[in-house]
């Protein structure tokens, strides 16, 4: 599978990794860092926190939650630790809640 990822022509010939631990193998994985870094997410302590903030969010904003809302997703359900796991699904959740509450495509 990295074979055909790296022979891929969006593929870049170093792969670079964000203070983060965000990894881009490819040229469409940089535009996602960017992205990433551009957007600042708070720790939310509620729903209507997150659905407030999440509220003026852009589309390309909420795309860009979005991705990372599933990559914490994804983390809880790989986590050994209760507690780790408990702490990244209630934030994915709050994530998903702030997605949700963003305009889709400029629409509400």
């Amino acid at each position: 599978m990295i074979t055909s990822i790296l022979r891929s022509k969006d593929a870049i010939a170093s792969w670079l990794i964000d203070a983060a631990g965000n990894v881009a193998i490819s040229i469409s994985d940089l535009a996602l860092l960017k992205r990433i870094q551009s957007l600042i997410i708070p720790a939310f302590v509620s729903t209507e926190e997150a659905m407030l903030w999440g509220s003026d969010l852009n589309p390309e904003q909420r795309a860009t939650l979005l991705d990372m809302q599933r990559s914490v997703s994804n983390a809880a359900r790989a986590e050994a630790d209760p507690q780790r796991m408990v702490n990244l699904a209630t934030q994915s959740q709050m994530m998903r809640e702030a997605g949700e509450a963003a305009p889709f495509d400029g629409h509400r």
